[in-house]
């Protein structure tokens, strides 16, 4: 068997290869566009598909050096989801909007992982394969899954990166195609109406391009690195709490609550357009790294508990949607907007959330509080809830295996 090793900077340069390969392929296949599938997940999953295939074979082995550098990307980008927790943010909505709406995440997430859970354990999987065949891929996405997936087999639950990967890719086509007839059933079962008064936000396009200046730009990045750099010391004063598994990223996720919070608070203005750049380019190379080095081929023998499990986890979406995320929003036709966002974000990410949105707008009229308010608040506690708990409750679950 021939046997390849890449070394960090040619590694690297491979995930590189992968995310701009991914860009391009997304662009001529309409099928990937339409269910928001990132195009770092499309190439790296073939990528990984083709050399799980080639080593089963005994023809390719190919060693990657990502280890530190990969590890780095996803730590940067949970300090960017830290940036984006401002207290004004939340003050915006309104505290019963607010409530409503972490309510119906916080929720979905105990839920999606009590169901993967009771599925798994009597399916013969490992009881930790439950919650990564719940929240932590379908509410988490790929890069959660990535992040989190990892300690679980290190916890005993085999090939929980790939089942968790591979749930989070297929959550995001459901997700699109379960959002917009939840959100029409409720508009029609109870008559509601669009908000025709309302200019339609979701149609406006800010001409007002951010210019790139190189010193605000170093500075956007010195804020990031140096709220990274705060958390390292808040992970490891929670790693030495007896019993609780917290992850390092955790920690730079909440070193960036804190810088940003404080910087709102002296009235520094956080230019969130590049924080969110350099996020998005630490989260795309995380995932070409991730994506490129997984086994694909290993989700072979448990594709039938895979199923189930995927399966019961749609019935729950829609029903949750239908019958608590309506509810806890307003049961109006804003809150049957937020329904079909929520399905967005419960199955896949903020692209769903948004796409979905879009579509139920496009037909019934304007929702600015469902467009507007809905996306930011319910990403910010979920980006916050789902890490932490996924990782904290790990050592705890496993137990049961």
């Amino acid at each position: 068997m021939l046997e390849l090793s890449f070394d960090v900077m040619q590694s690297c340069a491979i995930a590189a290869a992968v995310v701009l390969i991914g860009r391009a392929i997304v662009k001529r296949v309409k099928f990937f566009q339409t269910y928001c599938i990132p195009g770092v997940i499309v190439c790296g999953l073939i990528v990984s598909l083709a050399l799980g295939l080639l080593r089963g074979a005994n023809i390719l082995v190919i060693n990657w050096n990502v280890g530190v550098l990969k590890e780095w990307f996803m730590d940067i980008f949970f300090t960017g989801v830290g940036l984006t927790a401002s207290w004004r943010l939340i003050k915006k909505g309104g505290a019963k909007l607010c409530i409503g709406i972490g309510a119906a995440i916080i929720g979905l997430i105990f839920a999606q992982n009590i169901l993967g859970i009771a599925l798994a354990v009597p399916l013969g999987l490992h009881p930790l394969h439950g919650i990564g065949l719940g929240s932590l891929s379908l509410m988490g996405g790929v890069g959660t899954s990535g992040a989190i997936a990892p300690l679980y087999e290190s916890l005993g639950a085999e090939n929980a990166v790939v089942l968790s990967v591979m749930c989070a890719t297929f959550g995001m086509i459901f997700a699109s195609l379960l959002g917009g007839p939840v959100a029409r059933l409720l508009i029609k079962r109870h008559g509601l109406t669009g908000n025709k008064n309302e200019i339609d936000a979701s149609a406006l396009n800010d001409e007002n391009s951010t210019p790139l200046n190189p010193k605000s730009l170093m500075e956007s990045v010195a804020v990031i690195i140096i709220s990274a750099g705060l958390g390292s010391y808040i992970a490891i004063l929670a790693g030495m709490v007896p019993y609780i598994e917290f992850p390092y990223f955790c920690g730079c996720m909440f070193g960036g609550i804190i810088i940003r919070n404080i910087l709102d608070k002296v009235g520094y203005e956080l230019r969130e357009e590049e924080t969110e750049a350099f996020g998005s380019i630490c989260l795309d190379l995380f995932l070409a790294m991730t994506m490129m080095t997984i086994d694909v081929t290993k989700l072979a023998g448990v594709i039938g508990p895979f199923a189930i499990i995927f399966g019961a986890q749609l019935v729950l979406m829609a029903l949750w949607a239908y019958f608590v995320t309506f509810n806890l929003c307003g049961r109006n036709y804003d809150a049957a907007v937020m329904a079909a966002g929520h399905i967005g974000m419960g199955l896949g990410s903020g692209p769903n959330t948004m796409a979905n949105e879009r579509a139920v707008i496009a037909e019934y009229g304007p929702s600015n509080v469902a467009w507007v308010i809905f996306p930011p608040f319910a990403l910010l506690v979920l980006d916050i809830v789902n890490p932490i708990l996924c990782s904290v409750v790990a050592p705890w679950v496993a137990t049961f295996g």
